[in-house]
């Protein structure tokens, strides 16, 4: 259960219109979608971040990127989102499983790297 009201097309006229535009992709309105439902400006600038990120990337590669992030930031709604979107693009369960591995292990090392206090060494040349 959401912790914050649903707005479902029930805030400003910007929102509820691109809210109506989403329901038509969707079949239904998802939830994320309702709670950022109140203002149109926030809802459709934060689908322009969401459409400008990853560009030069293919649609696989940047849902495993999505899911690896969602995995380690621990948001199971957008894991489950965009595991179906990933499946979608033509993942595989097995390259799904594989991101999330890469996520956790990444994960490990940034915080113990970052507990510890560590000088980096390891760096790519400045051309």
């Amino acid at each position: 259960m959401a912790s914050i009201k649903l707005y479902d097309k029930t805030g400003d006229a910007k929102a509820a219109a691109i809210q109506s535009g989403i329901e038509k992709q969707f079949g239904f309105l998802p939830q994320v979608f309702q709670a950022m439902g109140r203002n149109g400006e926030f809802l459709e600038a934060a689908l322009k971040v969401s459409d400008a990120a990853g560009k030069g990337l293919d649609p696989k590669t940047k849902e495993l990127i999505i899911i690896a992030c969602s995995a380690v930031n621990g948001c199971k709604y957008c894991l489950d989102a965009h595991r179906a979107a990933a499946l979608k693009a033509g993942c595989t369960d097995d390259e799904v499983t594989a991101a999330i591995e890469v996520a956790a292990a990444i994960s490990l090392f940034n915080k113990f790297n970052g507990a510890i206090g560590l000088d980096s060494d390891l760096k790519a040349p400045v051309k």
